[in-house]
């Protein structure tokens, strides 16, 4: 757990991390013990919550910056883009497999209901 620092509550220290393991792929314990004062003697339980993915693409504008993006935002030289207009430029070019009309992008939101039922009507063309 390389990075980690926990504070004794008596003593306002790093606490020492003596043992750690890996009960699940997402979980981390650890034993404590603060070697300033020697009154804390503690168990550690982490867990890893609300991951995200992240959707890497090619930003090849970054190779004419001259400053880092958020002073070019800041300056109004470039307008910033969040995650969301990006997966939209992403998938922009991908055609939708299940369209009705070849070339149709992708529509945003799509129950899992609807899904199966366009795979059925698929599989009764074929």
């Amino acid at each position: 757990m390389a990075g980690l620092s926990i504070i004794c509550p008596f003593c306002g220290n790093t606490a020492r991390i003596r043992g750690s393991s890996r009960p699940s792929l997402l979980s981390y314990q650890a034993q404590l013990t603060c070697s300033n004062c020697g009154q804390l003697k503690a168990d550690f339980v982490g867990q890893l919550i609300n991951i995200k993915r992240a959707v890497f693409i090619e930003c090849d504008e970054a190779n004419q910056w001259d400053k880092p993006e958020n002073e070019l935002i800041k300056e109004g030289k470039i307008q910033g883009k969040d995650n969301a207009q990006r997966l939209k430029e992403l998938r922009g070019s991908q055609q939708d497999l299940f369209a009705k009309v070849p070339g149709q992008l992708p529509p945003e939101k799509i129950t899992p209901a609807e899904k199966i039922a366009k795979r059925a009507n698929l599989s009764k063309t074929h």
